[in-house]
């Protein structure tokens, strides 16, 4: 198992207003499997993302059980808060592998589907797509055990997003675990990449199974996420 997280609340307190997001959330990302997380806009998956990387805001308490086993990558739902505004993507892919020693920024690019012909350019000079695709390669260097993708598609023509999900399905192949935040069922069919999907509404965990099994089921808010 890659991550696991039982019983999981999160509490946002801003001394302005308090709102429960996640509220005993459960979840499995086991190694070597896509698991993809689905729900409505403001439902709390990024909240899950952000208390399975250890990323939680300053404002928020958490109570349950999160673990993570291993080391673990995170693609922000907006790549460019992955990098420093000032200077160039390619010298900071460069930082990282050096840091890390793990593949190559070429390897890595190439992986996340990033033209590398942008590697000289500052990260606002990037579409949202292209941005969204360095932070995956930036993610990708340090080889992490758990990988945490929000909308890695969201920003992506048809083909291009197909090729990032194999790219996903191929990192998994290593033994990773992936979780890839989404609310395109309808991409997730025709990729066929995901082995599990996970449904939040409202902060909870609603329902949760093979593909085979949720699109078994009859509720029509997991229903409406499919054509």
């Amino acid at each position: 198992m890659a991550a696991e997280a039982r019983e999981l609340t999160v509490l946002v307190d801003t001394q302005r207003w308090r709102e429960t997001v996640l509220d005993s959330v459960c979840l499995a990302v086991p190694a070597g499997r896509v698991t993809a997380l689905l729900g409505e806009s403001g439902c709390g998956k990024s909240m899950v993302a952000a208390a399975l990387t250890g990323s939680l805001p300053s404002v928020a308490r958490s109570t349950g059980e999160v673990r993570v086993h291993g080391t673990v990558g995170l693609v922000p739902q907006a790549g460019a808060t992955a990098f420093a505004a000032e200077r160039t993507v390619g010298a900071q892919l460069d930082e990282r592998q050096q840091l890390f020693r793990g593949r190559s920024v070429e390897d890595a690019c190439k992986a996340a589907i990033y033209p590398v012909e942008t590697l000289d350019l500052l990260p606002h000079q990037h579409s949202g797509g292209q941005i969204q695709r360095a932070a995956l390669a930036a993610a990708l260097l340090s080889e992490p055990d758990l990988l945490v993708v929000d909308e890695p598609s969201a920003s992506l023509d048809r083909g291009t997003a197909y090729e990032v999900w194999a790219s996903l399905r191929t990192y998994a192949g290593t033994g990773a675990g992936v979780l890839a935040i989404t609310h395109d069922g309808a991409l997730l069919t025709e990729t066929g990449v995901a082995d599990a999907m996970v449904f939040l509404r409202d902060g909870r965990t609603i329902a949760a199974g093979s593909p085979a099994e949720i699109h078994a089921l009859a509720d029509p808010y997991v229903r409406g996420f499919f054509p």
